[in-house]
């Protein structure tokens, strides 16, 4: 084994508690970080996308609309959600000129 003296049953259990708190942080710490990576995702896709952009490749790609956005944000961008399949992004709109 390990150790040059034999640890003591309190030693062991001690140990083993130490292993069990430090595996419940690890799962924690785990779970923190897949649930922070959908809050930012979620975030530049609120804040940075035109949601018709998305609503547009989703009826494209026949990817049900739920799977990208929440219900509140398909009530948030109820006006996004009747854009056609070819819809592109015009950039002359984005930046207010008139289209040629």
């Amino acid at each position: 084994h390990l150790w040059d003296k034999t640890p003591s049953t309190d030693q062991v259990v001690k140990r083993i508690a130490n292993w069990k708190n430090k595996i419940s942080k690890m799962e924690m710490d785990h779970k923190h970080k897949n649930d922070n990576k959908e809050v930012s995702l979620g975030t530049s896709k609120i804040n940075y996308m035109d949601p018709r952009i998305s609503v547009a490749w989703c009826k494209r790609n026949e990817v049900p609309i739920e799977k990208i956005f929440s219900k509140t944000l398909r009530d948030k961008f109820n006006w996004a959600m009747a854009v056609p399949p070819d819809w592109e992004f015009n950039h002359t709109i984005g930046l207010g000129l008139k289209p040629e």
